[in-house]
């Protein structure tokens, strides 16, 4: 195929701003995945969202082994579709590490691409191209990707640009198919991070309303499909924002907005531009604000205002209007980041829920990038104008990137670089451990935020041993509890009492929650001082499953989104659109991803049924081992008969045939984070172990002793008293 010039010309400007994306993408493709605030945040998050999935619970509101195995709400509160997109990435192959540098990547290309769309419609081409690559390159997008590893915020970039170019689309050519295609747009960017959308809404709402014009026959058409779009995306999202606001109130992230001290941060104009040409990035920035203008960023914002001032008479209408447009939220948001805007920050009430002012920064980006696209019209002639955006926009990468000081990530206390094998069970006790040691050292109301109001203990604290019991702990007369099948948002038991009382599991409680007692919905409720999820149980034998489904504020939300969905077909049915067939194909891809997922890496658990008392307060009912790559997994299934009155280590050891030991694992309950004076009578507490196995039979034993006088607590198994205090668990062959 033959490409005519103008073809070439509109293939190479698009081309470009992919090419200035990947080149900001490079050093994180290349190098090791880099040390950033967040990172781990996500990277954990994603591993969460595997398992779920694999556990085919395909939107995971709670991702269950966070919290120290006690569960958190994550994407009850926090916008899930920055971790599909990674996870879409894991689920071809790359890995948890590379899923996240794939959604990093995909956020740099495509936000270059739309902002060179939307730009395109009022400014010519090549500063379309330069507001693309100060838009991808400008630092605080930088900081994003390799100081904060901020991966929802990342993509969230994708969105704003694209929504103006689909509305400014919209209102010019006034066809219902672009009116479906910004719902669609509008709900992915509430879905990837709702704060950035919060903060962009009024920009966008601001600019599309004067491309829009005065109120007339014809914009009433506009404002019409405006509105129609807004109100769908809404709509489209509902499942997710509804629940998300109505229920922020059963956590303690809904405190944040209230303990936010915005004032302090808040910095005289002079600490908000960084004194460097090659921009260097917190902790090393130069000023106060921990994320400054770049330089190169604001001289080009500068000297683009300068040439929109004496080119203003030669600029048509719609190059007028978005370049002033660009002034004046450059202005309002930069006044918003100053001392003097405190009064605002403590009288709008949503403001301080974004916890940082420097969160600006994003609008920022956006707006300077096109501030910075109107240098070109310093020049007339195409080839100047050409070697203009060239230069300027190798300025803007290179000073963007050149001032990063790069170091490989790492699990906490370790040395070597982060590897995928460190993306496991035990890699995220120790990152969950990590962020309660920061808590606990250097405080944040930010931190462990899911945790629920009605866990009493201070969330610096629920994973230490407890305060001594004032009170005799309760006997619970549990006679067997069988374990059927476990995944992780789903347990199916047969529980035996002898009188009635509460059987308990060692999760937080959520009103998600859902409990059958054969056959029939039971009231679930918080049980002692975490809070954890529990139900009454009469005496007798009786099936109880458990499952994590909606709540009224979801099940709300849900009926939104499917009447929304409907509505979006509908009228893209009638304006001949072909967008919801692409959809459609992303969804029977993703649905088939997960059922290879589940298919080769299966977390279904069908556990061996055990009868072992240990001591008084303890009994071993149940044990899986599955081989998990060079390691054995053994899962151990505890009972607390009451509430032990002190902590006690778990042994598992691994015996040859001839009684030699080959292997063992020694710690508290929970990967060393649950201990067992925190247990209430009646919970049932799933316990991993680990152990390097070589290949052969062996026999597993399990077991409990006391610190610092080792001594076992005495065994009964079957019935019978065993000697040396070690649980006959069963036999293995590492292979």
């Amino acid at each position: 195929m033959i490409l005519t010039r103008g073809r070439r010309e509109r293939l190479l400007w698009p081309g470009a701003a992919l090419l200035a994306g990947l080149a900001v993408a490079l050093p994180l493709l290349a190098l090791p995945l880099p040390a950033t605030h967040d990172g781990l945040h996500h990277l954990f998050r994603l591993f969460q969202l595997d398992e779920t999935l694999r556990g085919w619970h395909l939107y995971p509101r709670l991702f269950p082994d966070m919290g120290f195995g006690y569960g958190y709400p994550v994407l009850n509160y926090y916008s899930p579709l920055s971790y599909y997109v990674a996870w879409v990435a894991t689920a071809f192959g790359s890995g948890y590490i590379g899923g996240i540098r794939v959604a990093h990547t995909v956020g740099l290309l495509l936000g270059g691409l739309t902002m060179y769309a939307w730009v395109c419609q009022s400014l010519p081409r090549p500063a379309a191209l330069l507001a693309a690559v100060a838009y991808s390159a400008f630092p605080y997008r930088v900081a994003d990707v390799y100081v904060r590893g901020a991966l929802a915020e990342s993509l969230a970039f994708v969105f704003p640009p694209l929504i103006l170019w689909l509305g400014t689309l919209l209102v010019r050519r006034r066809q219902a198919r672009w009116a479906t295609a910004l719902a669609l747009t509008a709900a992915g960017f509430i879905l990837t991070h709702n704060l950035t959308a919060f903060m962009f809404a009024p920009v966008i709402a601001g600019f599309l309303l004067l491309e829009a014009g005065c109120p007339s026959a014809t914009a009433r058409r506009a404002y019409l499909g405006l509105a129609v779009a807004a109100l769908l995306g809404l709509a489209l999202s509902a499942f997710f924002w509804l629940p998300a606001l109505r229920e922020t109130q059963y956590v303690l992230a809904g405190q944040v907005g209230e303990q936010a001290d915005v004032a302090s941060q808040l910095q005289p104009l002079r600490e908000w531009f960084s004194p460097f040409v090659l921009h260097r990035y917190f902790p090393e920035q130069g000023v106060g604000a921990q994320h400054p203008f770049g330089l190169v960023q604001a001289a080009l914002a500068l000297t683009g205002l300068a040439a929109i001032v004496l080119r203003r008479r030669s600029l048509p209408l719609s190059a007028r209007r978005l370049l002033w447009f660009a002034f004046a939220v450059t202005l309002a948001t930069t006044l918003l980041l100053l001392p003097l805007s405190s009064a605002a920050w403590e009288s709008l009430p949503l403001l301080p829920y974004l916890q940082f002012p420097w969160r600006l920064q994003a609008v920022l980006t956006l707006s300077t990038a096109v501030l910075a696209a109107a240098n070109v019209l310093w020049l007339t002639a195409e080839r100047p104008r050409e070697l203009l955006v060239a230069l300027a926009s190798s300025a803007v990468v290179v000073a963007g990137l050149a001032g990063l000081a790069l170091e490989p990530a790492r699990m906490p206390g370790h040395e070597e670089p982060l590897r995928e094998a460190d993306v496991s069970q035990q890699g995220l006790v120790e990152y969950d451990f990590q962020t309660a040691l920061w808590l606990r050292e250097h405080g944040g109301e930010w931190l462990l935020e899911y945790l629920p109001r009605w866990a009493l203990a201070h969330r610096s604290d629920f994973f230490l041993p407890a305060p001594a019991a004032e009170q005799p702990p309760a006997q619970l007369a549990v006679e067997r509890v069988t374990v059927h099948s476990h995944r992780p948002l789903a347990e199916d038991l047969t529980v035996i009492l002898g009188s009635p009382g509460p059987l308990v599991w060692h999760r937080f409680y959520f009103p998600g929650w859902r409990v059958t007692v054969d056959g029939r919905a039971a009231e679930a409720r918080p049980e002692g001082p975490l809070g954890l999820l529990a139900v009454d149980l009469p005496a007798g034998e009786h099936r109880v499953q458990l499952r994590y489904g909606l709540t009224s504020a979801a099940t709300v939300g849900a009926l939104l989104s499917l009447l929304g969905l409907a509505v979006t077909v509908g009228l893209a049915a009638v304006a001949r659109s072909r967008l919801p067939w692409p959809l459609l194909g992303v969804a029977a891809l993703g649905l088939a991803l997960v059922a290879g997922r589940a298919h080769a890496y299966p977390t279904t658990q069908n556990p061996s049924a055990i009868d072992a008392t240990l001591g008084e307060s303890l009994r071993l009912v149940a044990y899986q081992a599955e081989q998990q790559g060079a390691q054995l997994e053994v899962t151990l299934y505890w009972l607390a008969l009451q509430s032990p009155d002190q902590d006690y280590r778990v042994f598992v050891h691994a015996v040859g045939d001839d009684g030699e030991m080959l292997a063992q694992h020694d710690g508290q309950p929970g990967l060393e984070f649950s201990p067992t004076t925190r247990w209430v009578a009646g919970e049932l507490m799933v316990d991993r172990h680990y152990l390097a196995l070589p290949p052969g039979p062996v026999t597993l034993y399990a077991g409990m002793y006391t610190l610092p006088e080792v001594t076992n607590l005495p065994v009964r198994q079957d019935g019978h008293e065993v000697p040396d205090g070690r649980v006959l668990v069963g036999r293995w062959s590492a292979p």
